[in-house]
């Protein structure tokens, strides 16, 4: 990049985070101490600026912060940030100034509210209110200039700083627990740790998280884990953390917890009691499946222990990494093999929300690289040839997807920008004056590759194999015409294939094809190295479930075009018929644990169905530790009752506090478009 160019990037992004600090009301609470609001307008207001974007180049809101303010506070970021060091490039000059420029708006912003708090307190008519306010003020005041002194300081000031990084109100917020501890430790060593006071802090966040907008929106909350010593991580905030859920019980945030084998029986036991409940919260994540594969990979063992979660349940390296990911279809690569490198013809264009009904609508696409001819299915004589063919067409897409990696890695090793404010919040940046992407933080490269939904598309292959082989219902070209019509015309066909062993119900072979296919991804991604030696992290998931389904044809396991496409390594809705045990052991079949990226398993169950009394936590604990056991790396139970679901959509305004899992978060399930909430209806087991 041209120097002059490097500058007009970081200027124009200093004059888009001045305009958003600028638009920001200072809100100073009626009752608690934690000040600080989204507006829910902000984003239409800050829209009309067209710097808005320079923001967000490399800051998808994914990965959490760094810690350097809690460190330094901000008086100690602006201090380092005015020096210049003899070392310093050009690049490093210009984005250490861009870094200062921004962080005297921060403090500018803090600022605002000590004098709002404190012209308030001078207001005030109660005493005792007034007393609240001056607190406020003096927490405000305090965290302009230096780190916090105690936890609800700390808080506070991660909580400004949450605002301030999205105008969206969104974000990853990371191991809370952990990055706050030292704060917890500073109150009791000062004899002013007040338990109820830090509580009652904590629910003021929740709530304000849930004055925003619900759903999708990244704020995943990682708790416990271990040290790279092994050494359990959990402590008296972890806790309240998940006591202040259990209060709110509202849909943000979202939240994670890391198991191992030292946990303790008291966390394990709140988890299992609030995963009773049926929210799906929280998710858990077993470290004995986990850090292995990150460690053979060469991460080293204490940056491994330090994993989170981003926006969904991708892995993240809290203070090391960012995060940037992208989805293969998996299932449109079975529709490519049967259409020798071509889209079914029946397929046309859909407009779709992704999640929110509310949301705006758009046509998706695909991403894979049309075009490659894999094979004609009328020259196959077998099942091994179509199989090849598969395995061929799925070769070709991950090279495509690992060109595309590739050159982005290429770019962010060159001049990608990432945000000033994110920078400020690394210590490595603000000391070095260098981006994160280039020696000022990111010292762990996480790139991911995620595979797309393997369950549906082993499905397809095992109906190929099934219908086609060796009932002999159809040819594959009979198949291939059937899927070019949408089944129209071909329902006893369709019928065959429906009723053809699907996984999830612990069949053998299905099975065995959906672990094959994962073994090819994930062997061909993991070979991957860039020229300065940068792995692509992969993972057997699906975000885009809802999408793909809207851009794949009518597929061999008698699916229709639009119909579901199963989330990450679950089975396809509808398709599980044996009960939860099955569907863990179709899942222990898989690598799941090499997908260190992310590999969930999510079970849904018919909260009325599944009658469990009062066993219902016993049954619950044996699941969990099943799926340790069966090598399952992040696990999520959630359970509803279908027919309230259905009331719900009915009469959405009986059932507004109505909570539910819909992939890497919860949402008030009346707030789901409606092709997201028959998805949620249809996957119960």
């Amino acid at each position: 990049m041209e120097k002059s160019g490097w500058r007009e990037k970081i200027d124009g992004c200093v004059a888009a985070y001045r305009h958003l600090f600028e638009m920001y009301e200072t809100e100073i609470p009626e009752s608690g101490l934690l000040a600080g609001i989204h507006q829910p307008m902000l984003k239409y207001n800050f829209a009309k600026s067209s710097q808005v974007w320079e923001i967000f180049e490399a800051d998808n809101m994914h990965y959490p912060m760094g810690n350097a303010c809690f460190e330094y506070g901000i008086g100690g970021v602006l201090d380092r940030t005015a020096q210049r060091l003899s070392a310093d490039t050009q690049e490093s000059a210009v984005y250490r100034q861009g870094i200062h420029d921004v962080y005297v708006e921060v403090r500018s912003f803090l600022l605002r509210h000590e004098a709002r708090a404190r012209r308030l307190s001078e207001e005030a008519v109660d005493p005792a209110d007034g007393k609240r306010l001056l607190r406020i003020a003096e927490n405000c005041g305090a965290l302009a200039k230096e780190r916090p002194r105690g936890f609800v300081q700390a808080l506070q000031l991660f909580w400004f700083l949450y605002l301030l990084r999205s105008p969206f109100g969104g974000g990853c917020i990371g191991r809370l627990d952990q990055r706050l501890y030292p704060f917890y430790r500073m109150d009791l060593e000062n004899g002013v740790w007040d338990r109820q006071e830090a509580l009652s802090v904590i629910i003021q966040f929740y709530e304000k998280l849930n004055r925003m907008t619900t759903g999708d929106t990244l704020r995943n909350l990682m708790l416990s884990g271990q040290d790279e010593k092994g050494e359990d991580q959990t402590n008296e905030l972890t806790y309240l953390f998940l006591e202040a859920y259990e209060r709110t019980q509202d849909a943000e945030p979202h939240l994670n917890v890391r198991i191992h084998e030292k946990t303790p029986q008291r966390l394990k036991e709140i988890c299992i009691r609030m995963l009773a409940s049926g929210k799906g919260q929280p998710t858990i994540y077993f470290d004995r499946n986990i850090l292995p594969a990150m460690e053979r990979a060469g991460i080293a063992r204490e940056d491994a222990c330090g994993y989170a979660n981003d926006g969904c349940t991708e892995t993240v390296y809290e203070g090391k990494s960012g995060i940037t990911f992208w989805q293969h279809e998996m299932v449109k690569t079975v529709e490519l093999t049967v259409f020798n490198g071509k889209e079914n013809p029946f397929l046309y264009p859909v407009s779709m929300k992704k999640n929110r009904a509310l949301a705006p609508s758009f046509e998706p696409h695909t991403s894979l690289e049309l075009g490659f001819c894999s094979g004609d299915v009328e020259e196959m004589q077998s099942f091994a040839d179509f199989l090849d063919a598969f395995h061929s067409q799925l070769d070709f897409q991950l090279s495509h997807w690992i060109r595309v990696i590739d050159q982005r890695i290429e770019a962010d090793e060159r001049d990608t920008l990432t945000s000033p404010l994110i920078g400020g919040t690394f210590q490595e940046s603000v000391c070095t004056g260098k981006d994160p992407l280039r020696g000022g933080g990111f010292s762990v490269p996480n790139y991911q590759l995620l595979s797309g939904t393997v369950s549906t598309a082993a499905d397809c292959l095992r109906a190929v194999e099934y219908c086609v082989f060796e009932k002999k219902y159809c040819t594959l070209t009979k198949l291939r015409d059937a899927m070019a019509a949408d089944f129209e015309g071909h329902e006893i066909l369709r019928q065959r294939l429906l009723h053809a062993p699907k996984y999830g119900n612990g069949d053998e072979r299905v099975n065995e094809l959906a672990a094959l296919i994962s073994r090819w991804f994930l062997d061909r991604v993991s070979a991957y190295r860039s020229q300065s030696g940068k792995r692509i992290h992969p993972g057997l998931y699906n975000i885009d479930f809802k999408i793909f389904a809207n851009i794949t044809g009518a597929t061999p396991d008698g699916r229709r075009f639009r119909d579901a496409i199963g989330e990450h390594c679950s089975p396809t809705p509808g398709a599980a018929v044996s009960g939860p045990t099955a569907i863990v052991q179709s899942a222990a079949a898989l690598p799941m644990e090499e997908g260190y990226a992310s590999s969930v398993l999510q079970l849904t169950l018919d909260g009325s169905g599944f009658v469990m009394g009062a066993d219902r936590e016993r049954i619950i604990s044996r699941l969990m530790e099943g799926s340790e056991k069966a090598g399952i790396p992040v696990w999520n139970l959630a359970m509803y009752e279908k027919q309230e679901l259905l009331e719900a959509r009915e009469h959405p305004e009986k059932h507004k506090d109505l909570i539910v899992r819909v992939w890497g978060f919860n949402a008030r399930f009346v707030e789901l478009d409606e092709e997201l909430q028959d998805h949620i209806i249809n996957r119960i087991s």
